[in-house]
């Protein structure tokens, strides 16, 4: 079943990869994986506990891909987001509510909804996070914590 999931998200990602390139078809494609990313950029001990290991974009949308121990309580003024756990386990804290996440796991964040999570286990949580391209992470997100 987490398999399939992980399919239907990927398969929705090139879909939306495949509509961006056919509105502007001087673009190349673009393959890397998950693996690549995170190799390229790791999150080190004794460093930050959440870092962007890489991302790619289009015309209208944005896939970070994000390696973290902990990321602080926050929302986005202007983003909504979608979520998707592609290693690890965690807390992910969604307004009022708290709720362990996993692999597999799929969470649409809309804009100004407080969030964060924190890994659970020794192996850091690795979110793939879906947003519309020009998101300004450092201007948009408001920290609590």
């Amino acid at each position: 079943m987490r398999r399939s999931v992980g399919i239907l998200v990927a398969l929705g990602i090139v879909g939306m990869v495949g509509i961006a390139f056919s509105q502007n078809p001087a673009r190349k494609i673009e393959v890397t994986s998950l693996d690549e990313m995170v190799k390229k950029n790791p999150l080190g001990p004794g460093g930050p506990t959440a870092k962007v290991s890489g991302n790619t974009k289009t015309d209208t949308t944005e896939l970070q891909v994000i390696e973290m121990s902990k990321i602080r309580m926050h929302h986005h003024e202007l983003e909504d987001h979608i979520v998707y756990v592609a290693r690890g386990r965690g807390m992910a804290r969604l307004g009022d509510e708290e709720r362990e996440v996993k692999t597999g796991d799929i969470l649409t964040i809309p804009k100004r909804i407080p969030h964060g999570f924190t890994k659970i286990g020794d192996e850091n949580l690795v979110l793939v996070v879906v947003a519309t391209v020009g998101w300004k992470p450092l201007e948009d997100t408001k920290f609590y914590e």
